[in-house]
């Protein structure tokens, strides 16, 4: 049941990236190019750690193909950008990379999945900033596929439960801002 739901939750997250797909190719929604290319790269270290850890791996590898994606379209697209947060950004992430190489693949769980909310940092502030170019339902289905994730852990350990906790944490700040910056802004 649980593998189940594990699956389940990576097919979720690949239709929280077709609904992204779509929104920009239809309606020029923008994103933040440099947390889809750090999630992906990132997503990628969760993937690989949580199979070597024998752990929950199919929320991290449906992100690294859809975060890959998108950052591949947003290229296309020409909506590249990169200023000094996207630089402080990458050097925390880079940090926790080189935790990970030093210390192995339990704490390459730990640093990555802490990397990929640290990534999400300017996809936040885009989301603060700009609620209409966010569109809250995608990350309504990625906080849900995140969730799914979470509480299909075969255990309460590191390997099953973190990369789904530290997700469901920047997805639901997302949703937060999108939602309600949209409210405030409708009055």
């Amino acid at each position: 049941m649980q593998e189940t739901l594990q699956l389940g939750a990576g097919a979720i997250g690949i239709l929280a990236y077709i609904i992204l797909v779509v929104g920009i190719f239809k309606t020029g929604m923008e994103q933040s190019f440099a947390a889809f290319l750090l999630w992906a790269l990132l997503d990628l270290i969760a993937t690989i750690t949580s199979v070597l850890q024998q752990g929950n791996f199919w929320l991290p590898l449906s992100n690294v193909i859809g975060s890959a994606v998108i950052t591949i379209l947003l290229v296309v697209k020409k909506q590249v950008s990169w200023s000094r947060m996207e630089t402080l950004t990458s050097v925390l992430v880079a940090i926790c990379l080189l935790v990970w190489l030093i210390a192995g693949e339990k704490a390459g769980i730990i640093a990555s999945s802490l990397a990929v909310v640290i990534a999400s940092i300017p996809q936040m502030k885009e989301t603060y900033e700009k609620p209409e170019a966010t569109p809250a339902s995608a990350y309504i289905v990625f906080l849900l596929g995140n969730l799914i994730s979470f509480f299909a852990g075969k255990a309460w350990t590191i390997e099953e439960r973190f990369y789904p906790a530290c997700s469901s944490f920047l997805c639901l700040v997302i949703v937060v801002f999108a939602l309600r910056e949209k409210k405030r802004f409708s009055r």
